[in-house]
């Protein structure tokens, strides 16, 4: 079973200048990996609603994604405390 459905169908629509440039700092503000990715969750949201049963295993990924990428930084940077508290020689 594949991890994601075959996807056969286009949807194409235009954005002005702004609205695309507003569409892109929104995708990489909140960590999304493709504004096509965010655009198809944000849609399938609107025509399945909050409470839908439907997983959005995508979604999920890049959530968790984040929150490692996120983890990561606070464990650099509590490596790096540690290391100041203790010197250099108990590395």
């Amino acid at each position: 079973m594949p991890l994601f459905p075959s996807r056969k169908k286009l949807v194409t629509f235009r954005l002005s200048t702004e609205e695309f440039e507003a569409l892109t700092n929104y995708c990489i503000a909140s960590k999304a990996r493709s504004v096509s990715e965010l655009a198809r969750e944000s849609i399938l949201l609107r025509v399945y609603g909050d409470r839908s049963q439907r997983n959005l295993i995508t979604g999920d990924l890049v959530t968790l994604g984040s929150a490692l990428v996120e983890i990561d930084a606070a464990l650099k940077n509590l490596s790096g405390r540690i290391s100041r508290v203790l010197g250099p020689s108990q590395k």
